[in-house]
């Protein structure tokens, strides 16, 4: 059961309300966060931001949510399982500070199955070709006779 708004509170809220309704007005797609803030911060009126909140829902001022732009999400795949080496490869990269020289990125080629580095580059600067050389000299170091001559 709810109680009744007492008299007091209603004068108290007359001004907000009202002042909520007309940057309504001027702005339909604001939300009770930058209402507030408009409130407090430009208006200078010492105001709870649940108060707004309560005020905006009991008057029918709350912006309804597009459920058209909502992200659809797909359940996840778990991790592919290797059961066998040069079956799946991961690459990363990490910036690792030196002492007296400064930043620098490794790109790192692992193989998920055995868990061992199987090519890598190391620089100043992470560039798209930076992880393609980093690739590269995995394939070589791994096939060496070449990808297509391979037989596993």
């Amino acid at each position: 059961m709810k109680r009744r708004e007492s008299e007091s509170v209603r004068e108290r809220n007359y001004p907000v309300v009202a002042r909520i309704r007309e940057l309504k007005a001027d702005h339909p797609f604001w939300g009770y966060r930058r209402i507030w803030a408009h409130l407090k911060y430009v208006d200078e009126l010492s105001v709870n931001r649940k108060r707004v909140f309560r005020l905006m829902q009991q008057h029918g001022l709350v912006v309804k949510p597009n459920t058209r732009l909502k992200a659809i999400r797909t359940p996840q795949r778990s991790k592919p399982r290797p059961i066998r080496p040069r079956e799946w490869w991961g690459i990363d990269m990490t910036k690792v500070m030196v002492e007296g020289f400064g930043w620098m990125y490794i790109v790192a080629v692992l193989d998920w199955y055995t868990k061992k580095i199987v090519g890598y580059y190391v620089g100043i600067q992470c560039l798209s070709c930076h992880w393609l050389e980093a690739l590269d000299s995995a394939v070589n170091r791994e096939f060496s006779g070449g990808v297509k001559g391979r037989k596993l």
